[in-house]
């Protein structure tokens, strides 16, 4: 048998292995042990929708938190991934993943992991405890919702002398009152133009969180599946009408998220790494939105929502200044109103 030569490769691992120190010989073995499982952790965690920390998140020490959120934020599918393209009923339950994600609800299906939790989440934040309440809330967000508010003052903030003379009723009162301090932050905002902020449609974060109260009220029963269905038909035409992708949606949903939570800066800190995870689990690579192609088409709505509003006299016409300022959405949504509106005693539509 022929000897190896001499300095081959044959010889020389060896050469350096005996040499090596036995501390040094240990900590090689567990890089080589240890990259592989690193490798094949990051591969399950990519294949769930979730993101291994970034490298600038990392840095800043707050590679613990994001791995929490990615716990947090772990879909849950009656089905698969791949078929979200396809089912008709994910496609319309779309909009109520951001909150689905949240909350650990099934993404695809109108359910809640707990019932008790939600029916609490509904009244604690949305006053909500039966049907009717549901209904108006429902009807409200699509109306007009936050994004009514946010215009407005948006809008007010080109007036210096309004802002003049806001800012310095709130400051009176804002170490009182939150909601005026909220206030004075968002004009801030707007007068910097934060984050682009001049330039966002405010919808979105009305649309899917509208979506959110569907399913979470079919699932506790105070609507049926019919009229869910059917509203989230609604909803879904509406971020069609607004937006040009689930990206351009998710931006506007979470920049209004960002102006709605005045909380200061560490809270901002805080909400900014959350949404930048759950944005992962929607529109990153192996996103759930990502899964889903946007011009899919979903069923029409009958506006079952106007059906039964009309008969508890809850339905309300925009008015010929509020009409001049609505969007394309919600002129569409004034018209088919008008069609189920109750008259006045003089026989005009009531209007705002």
């Amino acid at each position: 048998m022929s000897e190896s030569p001499s300095g081959t490769i044959v010889t020389v691992i060896p050469n350096v292995v005996s040499e090596m120190p036995i501390p040094v010989m240990l900590a090689v073995i567990v890089v080589l042990v240890g990259l592989p499982i690193i490798f094949i952790k990051d591969a399950l965690t990519r294949s769930k929708g979730a993101m291994p920390a970034p490298t600038d998140v990392r840095k800043a020490g707050k590679g613990n938190e994001w791995d929490k959120l990615n716990k947090h934020h772990t879909h849950k599918l009656r089905g698969s991934r791949k078929a979200l393209a396809t089912d008709v009923h994910a496609r319309l339950l779309a909009p109520s993943f951001p909150y689905a994600l949240c909350h650990g609800n099934p993404v695809d299906a109108l359910a809640v992991s707990e019932p008790s939790s939600t029916k609490e989440m509904l009244s604690r934040d949305w006053e909500v405890t039966n049907r009717l309440e549901l209904l108006r809330q429902l009807y409200w967000l699509l109306q007009e919702g936050h994004r009514k508010d946010f215009g407005h003052t948006r809008e007010q903030c080109g007036n210096p002398s309004w802002v003049k003379n806001r800012l310095a009723r709130l400051n009176e009162v804002a170490d009182e009152q939150t909601d005026a301090w909220e206030e004075r932050w968002r004009i801030h905002r707007f007068l910097n133009n934060d984050r682009g902020i001049n330039d966002v449609d405010f919808g979105a974060w009305d649309f899917i969180r509208a979506a959110m109260l569907i399913h979470a009220g079919a699932a506790l029963g105070f609507i049926t599946d019919e009229e869910a269905w059917d509203t989230l038909a609604i909803i879904n035409h509406a971020l069609h009408m607004s937006y040009s992708s689930w990206d351009e949606a998710w931006d506007a949903f979470r920049l209004t998220r960002w102006l709605w939570a005045a909380k200061g800066q560490a809270q901002e800190a805080e909400n900014d790494l959350h949404d930048r995870n759950r944005g992962e689990f929607l529109i990153g690579k192996n996103g759930l939105w990502t899964a889903i192609p946007w011009d899919l088409p979903s069923p029409t709505s009958r506006f079952l929502l106007l059906d039964v509003l009309a008969t508890e006299g809850g339905l309300h016409l925009l008015s010929p200044s509020g009409w001049e300022d609505a969007s394309a959405w919600e002129r569409e949504f004034d018209t088919q109103t008008r069609t189920r509106a109750p008259m006045s005693i003089g026989g005009k539509p009531i209007v705002q």
